[in-house]
């Protein structure tokens, strides 16, 4: 969860904005709820929420973002370029020469072999593997432990099924999954 990535992370004050009731017990005790519409838009923000198109969304909506937030448990290679409101969660490993644009995020366990582009709004989930030159697009999403061999290309707006082994470039906004990944038929 980002808000227990910020607080080790040795950020004091947390305050999670939503448009409903939430639960606070969920979260690092000290959180405060606000309501969405109170945010003023001026504010620097890190978008943890995982649906992209509301990601996207919102980041329309507040448009300045907050500094990448980066658990102290993720190995980050000096030479790896983190952007403006991505989130790196616990156990991730991002070598040496790796790109990560704004608002992405890389969830808990992933691995990001050198020379990896990211694009912006991207969420590669928990344990997804990519090995060295991957180019992952703007807004597209991997699945748990989805596994992309060297070199390869995923579109923009492309989604990866869960588990699935990339072994060809994914074309803009597919989806695809399987060992190897197919695209699947809509």
């Amino acid at each position: 969860m980002v808000a227990d990535v910020a607080r080790r992370e040795g950020v004091t004050r947390i305050t999670l904005w939503s448009d409903g009731d939430v639960d606070l017990s969920r979260f690092p005790s000290g959180t405060e709820h606000e309501p969405l519409d109170r945010l003023d838009p001026g504010v620097a923000v890190v978008l943890a929420v995982g649906d992209l198109a509301m990601r996207r969304q919102l980041r329309q909506r507040f448009r300045c973002a907050a500094p990448p937030v980066v658990d102290p448990s993720a190995i980050l290679s000096e030479r790896a370029v983190v952007g403006q409101g991505t989130v790196v969660m616990p156990g991730c490993i991002v070598n040496a020469n790796t790109r990560i644009g704004e608002d992405a995020i890389l969830n808990t366990g992933c691995i990001v072999e050198h020379d990896c582009d990211i694009g912006v709004n991207a969420h590669l989930s928990p344990g997804v593997r990519l090995a060295g030159a991957v180019h992952v697009g703007a807004h597209a999403h991997l699945g748990i432990g989805a596994v992309v061999f060297p070199g390869i290309a995923i579109g923009d707006g492309a989604t990866v099924g869960a588990g699935a082994v990339v072994n060809r470039d994914v074309s803009p906004g597919a989806t695809v999954a399987g060992v190897p990944a197919r695209p699947l038929r809509s």
